[in-house]
């Protein structure tokens, strides 16, 4: 029912799909892939303890899968076992800490509308959007949370699957509201993560502070740790003729040469090609290439085949 993301570990041939509904808790099913064909076979399914599931990150050893549920913001790690399928869960957080939520899950969103009041609905309660690992040790979690305009920072223990508080950042310009982080990827080879901000219509460019993660890795008490990005540009991803309440930003991909970063409009209804700066001064800065029409409705997400030479269009 409802697929709404799919993560694929190449090592095992295993491809984990996850269910979306905003009343029940989605599940996530694995499945091994014949190599051959294809053809997809059914080994496992678990319930992901949340709702509105909607992004799977494997960590490095592939001994663990960090889990996001959307609506109800809580963020899961489960174990996996020998065969790949996942196991129980590990740990759960929780940023609402328990409370109920203030929106009531029958009202539809359209993604094409973002005005005010649209804004303050979406926002009224966290809600995690993604996880993703930091590429140099794998052990620092951040968790764009689009209700609180901010991201989450957690340590990462991937033998125990726990998961440590370790602060937030805002995911834009200080002062401004209504930005909405939904995803934030890395670049394959700077110390440069990219967020984009759904309800801003702006990418947000973060370096990667190297010695605030290994001083996380090693402190004790992590509560107090240092933000490990700090924002160093923001770039709108509509002409600024296009009202800001006709659109909101899908998905974010940095290309595997690092030379583009790719992001979708809803309601403007196109895709938005930024180039990666490499000269010193200006390392992972980005530039407008073009915006290009996608000939359909509210593109909400996008992957480069493996030749990285096609975009396949969801």
């Amino acid at each position: 029912m409802n697929p709404a993301f799919s993560r694929f570990d190449p090592r095992r041939n295993l491809l984990y799909t996850c269910t979306e509904s905003v009343a029940e808790p989605g599940d996530i099913v694995t499945y091994s892939v014949d190599p051959r064909t294809g053809k997809l076979f059914k080994i496992g399914s678990r319930s992901a303890g949340g709702t509105s599931t909607c992004y799977l990150t494997l960590d490095q050893g592939c001994k663990n899968m960090l889990v996001v549920n959307y609506w109800d913001a809580t963020i899961g790690v489960f174990g996996l076992e020998p065969s790949g399928a996942l196991g129980e869960a590990k740990s759960f957080h929780d940023p609402n800490e328990g409370r109920g939520m203030q929106v009531s899950h029958k009202k539809h969103v359209n993604h094409s509308e973002n005005d005010p009041s649209a804004q303050k609905e979406r926002q009224s309660d966290p809600h995690s959007h993604a996880v993703i690992l930091d590429p140099f040790f794998g052990k620092i979690a951040y968790v764009p949370d689009l209700g609180m305009d901010l991201i989450r920072q957690f340590r990462f223990d991937p033998e125990s699957g726990t998961l440590e508080c370790a602060g937030t950042c805002r995911s834009g310009p200080d002062g401004r509201t209504a930005l909405g982080p939904r995803y934030i990827e890395f670049h394959p080879t700077l110390p440069v993560a990219y967020v984009v901000n759904e309800l801003s219509s702006e990418v947000s460019v973060f370096a990667f502070d190297k010695e605030n993660a290994e001083r996380l890795l090693c402190q004790q008490d992590v509560s107090t740790a240092a933000p490990t990005l700090r924002l160093v540009q923001t770039v709108r991803t509509i002409p600024e003729a296009w009202p800001n309440d006709m659109n909101t930003c899908g998905r974010i991909s940095v290309h595997s040469s690092g030379h583009f970063v790719l992001v979708s409009n809803r309601g403007h209804n196109s895709i938005t090609v930024f180039r990666v700066h490499s000269e010193h001064d200006n390392q992972g800065m980005l530039s407008l290439v073009q915006m290009q029409h996608t000939r359909g409705a509210t593109p909400r997400h996008f992957q480069f085949d493996s030749s990285g030479k096609t975009s396949l269009f969801f």
